[in-house]
C-alpha cells in the first residue's frame, strides 16, 4: 500500500500479521479515523474473529485474508470490542453461521446507534460544505476529510448474537479465549480480548498507539482502570485499536496523557475557566508536548469537555449524528489552534 485511507505514508505494514502459532493481527496504518485494527485466533477445527472494520468494502479484505488462513479451521466466532461503527458495521459481511457475542452493555449501546445512513448523510452534506472558504469551511472539511476514504451507502448491520458481563472464556477451536469487559470507560461496554497461550491482547479501543484517543462515554477514572487490567494480563503484544502493534511502555503512555489530562483540565476548571479557555491554555501546557505528535490531537477537544461533564456531574455527551457534528465542530477549531 502506498497511502493510507487517509493519504499519509504508511508507518507499518498493513494486512494479516502473524503473533504467533495461530494468532494475527489486520493491521491498517496509521490508526487514524477509521483506520482501525482487527485480530485472528485460529485453533484446531474453528477461528475467532476480533471486530470486522468500518464498512463493507474493508470488511470484505478482511474475511479474504482471514480465509486464506483458516481453511481447515472455519470462522466461527467473532467478538465485537465495543460499539462504535468502525470496529463492527463489517459484521453483516461474515458467514450466518459465525456467532457474535458482545458485552451486554456494548450490546444496547449498538441497538441504539445511528445507523451508517446517517454517516453517509452526514458524509454527503460535508463533501458539499467543504467548499466554503476560511473558518466556515472548517467543520465541512474536518469532517469531510475524517469521511471521505470509507464509503457507507447501503452498509447494513448485525448486531450480536451473544452477550457476557464480567468475564468470559470461549472456546476457539480448543483455544481459550479471555473476554474481560472493562467498561465504561471509551464507551459503555468496552471489551478486550486476551489469548492467554499466546500471550497476546486484543484491547479494542481501550488502546490507541501514536494516536490520540477519544472518550466517548468515561468516566476517565473507568479508561484508567482499564489500562491497568491490560498491564495485569501481563501480555507480550498489545494490539490498540488504532496504532501499531505495541508493549507494555504504549499502555502505560497513554495512561499518563489520561493523568495528565485529568489534572491539567481540573486545574483550569478550578480557576473557573470555561472548557475553551481551558482548551486555548492546555494546548501551550508545555506537558502536552509529548502529545503533540500523536494522530489527531485535535481530539484533546473531545476529552476536556468530556471531563468537564464530569466535574459538573453531567451525563456522556448525545452518540447522535447532529451532537456529533457539534463535537467535530469544537475538534475543527483546536486544530486551527494547534497549527496557530
Amino acid at each position: 500500500m502506498d497511502r493510507t485511507p487517509h493519504g499519509a505514508l504508511p508507518q507499518y505494514r498493513e494486512g494479516l500479521t502473524p503473533l504467533g502459532t495461530g494468532v494475527w493481527v489486520w493491521l491498517q496504518p496509521n490508526g487514524d479515523w477509521g483506520e482501525t485494527n482487527a485480530g485472528l485466533v485460529v485453533g484446531g477445527d474453528a477461528s475467532l474473529l476480533v471486530d470486522t472494520l468500518w464498512e463493507t468494502r474493508l470488511a470484505a479484505g478482511l474475511l479474504d485474508a482471514v480465509g486464506s488462513r483458516t481453511p481447515r479451521s472455519p470462522l466461527a466466532t467473532v467478538v465485537n470490542t465495543h460499539r462504535d461503527g468502525d470496529h463492527w458495521w463489517g459484521n453483516a459481511a461474515l458467514p450466518a453461521e459465525a456467532e457474535i457475542w458482545a458485552s451486554a452493555a456494548c450490546a444496547a449501546e449498538m441497538a441504539v446507534e445511528p445507523p451508517p445512513s446517517s454517516l453517509h448523510r452526514l458524509a454527503c452534506v460535508a463533501r458539499l460544505g467543504a467548499c466554503l472558504p476560511g473558518r466556515a469551511g472548517d467543520l465541512p472539511r474536518y469532517t469531510d476529510a475524517m469521511l471521505r476514504p470509507f464509503s457507507f451507502r447501503g452498509v447494513r448491520t448485525r448486531l450480536p448474537d451473544r452477550t457476557f458481563t464480567g468475564e468470559h472464556t470461549l472456546d476457539a477451536g480448543g483455544r481459550a479465549v479471555r473476554l474481560i469487559e472493562v467498561g465504561p470507560a471509551h464507551t459503555a461496554g468496552d471489551a478486550i480480548v486476551h489469548v492467554p497461550d499466546a500471550g497476546v491482547v486484543f484491547a479494542g479501543d481501550i488502546l490507541f498507539a501514536g494516536s490520540t484517543p477519544i472518550v466517548w462515554h468515561g468516566p476517565i477514572a473507568g479508561w484508567l482502570a482499564a489500562l491497568d487490567r491490560l498491564l495485569a494480563c501481563d501480555a507480550e503484544v498489545y494490539v490498540p485499536g488504532h496504532g501499531p502493534l505495541c508493549g507494555p511502555t504504549e499502555v502505560r503512555a497513554l495512561r499518563g496523557y489520561w493523568t495528565w489530562l485529568v489534572a491539567a483540565a481540573d486545574a483550569q476548571h478550578h480557576r473557573g475557566r470555561t472548557a475553551t479557555e481551558a482548551l486555548r491554555e492546555l494546548v501551550r501546557d508545555p506537558d502536552f508536548a509529548p502529545y503533540r505528535g500523536w494522530l489527531a490531537p485535535e481530539r484533546l477537544a473531545i476529552n476536556v469537555l468530556a471531563r468537564y461533564r464530569e466535574l459538573a456531574g453531567e451525563p456522556p455527551a448525545a452518540t447522535t449524528a447532529v451532537a456529533r457534528a457539534r463535537l467535530f465542530g469544537r475538534v475543527a477549531a483546536t486544530r486551527r489552534l494547534l497549527a496557530d
